[in-house]
């Protein structure tokens, strides 16, 4: 086994974990949270402007993800044997062998991110980098930043280490005077 394939495997799902245990707990940026913390003026779909964005709507029917959304559900049938008529969503969160088919789901889609504005979005065209490369590239600057301070305090003490023929002593301890 690749020492460097857990790693893929966490960083591929990491910010899709965050967003599983959001939607789980209700606390996922969809219209009907965002309209009940006020962050929103309606809890209207974003991506197809169905009245209310809620779990339900966006893992049972928002036709925006409709392709993904067939995937996850086929993969939930072939675990449980259930259709997802059959299923509540917080039952569906709740079910231990549900939760791989929905990390596939949310790694495939935008479900439980913010929508960016059309302002957003013209940033994101001018910039190719993924969150993995911002990360890596902070990580990196950090590491610099550490590496010059403890290079400058190696300068400096360099500089002010104090010289035997500059000491406060008489001098005649370490002249070895004979008198």
């Amino acid at each position: 086994m690749n020492k460097n394939s857990g790693c893929r495997h966490y960083c591929r799902y990491s910010s899709g974990a965050a967003r599983f245990y959001q939607l789980r707990s209700g606390h996922a940026l969809t219209g009907q949270y965002l309209k009940w913390t006020k962050n929103r003026p309606s809890a209207r779909c974003e991506w197809c402007r169905y009245q209310c964005q809620s779990r339900d709507h966006l893992l049972k029917s928002c036709p925006e993800w409709k392709t993904q959304r067939k995937v996850m559900w086929e993969k939930v049938k072939k675990e449980t044997g259930r259709w997802k008529s059959r299923w509540k969503i917080r039952d569906l969160f709740a079910g231990p062998r549900c939760s791989q088919a929905i990390l596939d789901f949310l790694a495939s889609t935008q479900v439980g991110r913010r929508v960016p504005t059309s302002e957003e979005e013209e940033e994101d065209v001018q910039s190719e980098a993924s969150e993995w490369e911002l990360r890596e590239r902070e990580e990196r600057d950090e590491e610099r930043r550490l590496r010059d301070a403890a290079m400058g305090e190696e300068a400096e003490r360099l500089l002010f280490f104090p010289l035997p023929f500059l000491s406060a002593s008489t001098g005649n301890e370490d002249m070895g005077d004979e008198t």
